[in-house]
This record gives structure tokens, sequence and C-alpha cells, in this order.
């Protein structure tokens, strides 16, 4: 059975219909198109039928990424639970019986750092794995329920919300800017929407393709490839963004921007080489720099983002932003 308060909130992803709950099927199925969704292990699947290639893509990859997301990104790290800190903060104070939507929540890391145990939270995915996990990994007292959605498509009725979250899964989607609108539908007056360690966009004309020319002319490629299955069609596609690319998506989104947070400089070079090391070693040989020296990095990366211009070639942003 569905929890009653979330099937208030759902919609037909297509329709954006009410959805009622078939006891006969254990699944949804909208009032009048009558389109069927399942429920798997308590996880209503709200994804249309014909999910386009990107999409699919991203969902096959990540399920079978699922048990290795940690890893990969280094979560555990100081140098990114320092500034995940910071977006999590926000999340924190909010107020009691406020409705928190975490688009893109993979394996559920960041809700379990969540201290607001008064705030109902909704965690969505693509990928059903990574949904499955994170119910899984459920570590606070949180009142959370669970999703499998496109962030293109948010299954939840107009002006429902009081808050999103999205966290380094921006650059996932094939159009962002879809995603605002939709965020800023779905979000109830003054609702805010929480930004994460989303990409910034010149490494990716200038570090990243450096990168691959210095593995492909010394042949280090057979050293340095992943030991999984190498990296999604998200990260292969994205550009990254610029501060004014989210500016655009604010603009065009009636959204208005609250606070901006530059993260990493010094420490961009760093994690991307770590991360190839890393990607090549098995899980328990992890290497990291002593926490000191991180904190060390973090402070003089702060004190060089803090320059005017130079601040803006930070390696990712965190943002808030408010419906007007």
């Amino acid at each position: 059975m569905i929890d009653k308060k979330l099937l208030d909130i759902l919609v037909c992803p297509v329709t954006k219909e009410p959805l009622i709950y078939n006891k006969k099927n254990n699944g949804l199925i909208s009032k009048t198109t009558k389109l069927t969704y399942p429920i798997e292990d308590g996880i209503p699947i709200l994804l249309p039928k014909n999910l386009e290639k990107f999409k699919a893509l991203e969902a096959e990859y990540h399920d079978q990424e699922a048990h290795h997301y940690g890893e990969i990104n280094m979560i555990d790290s100081y140098h990114v639970t320092h500034y995940n800190e910071k977006h999590l903060n926000v999340v924190n104070t909010l107020k009691k019986n406020t409705i928190l939507l975490e688009v893109g929540s993979g394996d559920g890391y960041d809700a379990n750092r969540i201290n607001n145990s008064e705030i109902n939270i909704i965690q969505s995915d693509i990928s059903f794995e990574m949904v499955k996990l994170a119910k899984s990994n459920k570590k606070n007292n949180s009142k959370i329920v669970y999703v499998v959605s496109d962030a293109e498509k948010i299954p939840c009725k107009d002006n429902s919300l009081d808050a999103i979250m999205i966290v380094g899964a921006l650059h996932h989607l094939p159009s962002p800017i879809k995603f605002f609108k939709e965020a800023s539908r779905v979000l109830s007056p003054n609702g805010i929407l929480i930004i994460g360690f989303e990409p910034n966009r010149w490494p990716y004309f200038y570090v990243y393709p450096c990168i691959r020319f210095l593995k492909r002319i010394t042949r280090l490629e057979k050293y340095t490839n992943s030991k999984h299955s190498g990296v999604s069609v998200g990260d292969m596609e994205t550009e990254g963004f610029s501060f004014s690319d989210f500016k655009s998506f604010f603009d065009e989104s009636n959204l208005q921007l609250v606070k901006t947070e530059r993260i990493w400089f010094l420490f961009g070079f760093i994690h991307t080489i770590l991360s190839i090391i890393n990607s090549k070693l098995p899980q328990d040989k992890s290497i990291d720099l002593p926490i000191f020296v991180q904190k060390v990095i973090i402070f003089i990366d702060d004190l060089i983002l803090s320059i005017p211009i130079i601040r803006n070639f930070c390696w990712h942003w965190t943002l808030v932003a408010k419906k007007n």
C-alpha cells in the first residue's frame, strides 16, 4: 500500500492528473486517461512508458553503478562533506512539516545527513536500483518516502512542495531548463530550490581535454580506465554550467537567486587526479589526503575564490533560489 500523504501529492507524470491506488494490481492509475504505473518494493515507478534514449541510458548506468556510487565520487572525503554541509544547512532550517523533494537522490547519502526530523522528504531518482538502495540505506529519523521519476516530468501537483533539492544531478539531464520550469510549477509561492555541487563550464573546455590528450599520448588509458562501467551519458555530454547559465534558467522559470556558493579551485585539480587513481584501486585501498592538509587547501581555495573575476573559475556551484 502506498503512503496516503504521498498519494495526495503525486500526479501522472504525463498528464499531471491525480493518481488512484489500484489494490488489485498493486499499482497507480491516472483518473481519466487510465495510464498505469507499477509499485515495486513499496516504490512507485512513475516513468513515462517510452523513456527517451538519453534518460534510459542514464537509468541503466546508475542501476549498474548503484553500489559503487560513493566510491566513485569520494563522497565521504572531507573536501566533499565540508561543502555538502553548506546546502544541507539550508535544509536543516526548514520549518516543521515542510515537504522536500530530493531529485536525483542517488543512494540516499544527502538525505541521511539531514538532521531536521520534522520535515517530510520525497526521495526520487530515475534509477530504480538507486532508489531501492537509498531506501535500504535510510539512517535518520526523517519521514522519507521513495519514488522513481524523471526530473523533467516531476510527478507532483502544482504548488505542492515547499522545497526541492538537487545535488550533482542537474548535469545528467538532457534539458535542464525543463527541470527548472517543472520545479517552478510544483513549488509553492516562496518555495526554495537548492542546487548543490553542479560543475562549472570552464574545466570541460580546458582541463578535461588536456587530461584526455595526456592519457592518449602517454598510452595511460589502459592504466587509468575505471574498473567500473565507465561514465554515464550525462557525464560524457555535459559541458557544465556558467553563472550566466543559471541566471538564464532562473529568469525563464520565475525563480529568484538568493545565495551562491563557489566550490574548489586547487581542489578541483586534486580531486580529479585522486578520482582517476582511485577508480583503479580496490575500495579498501582508496587514497585520500590527510584531513589537516585538506583543510589548508580549502582555506586557500576560499581565499582564491573571494577574488573578483578569478572566483568565476570555481569548479562547482551551489545555489539557492526562491519562487517568486
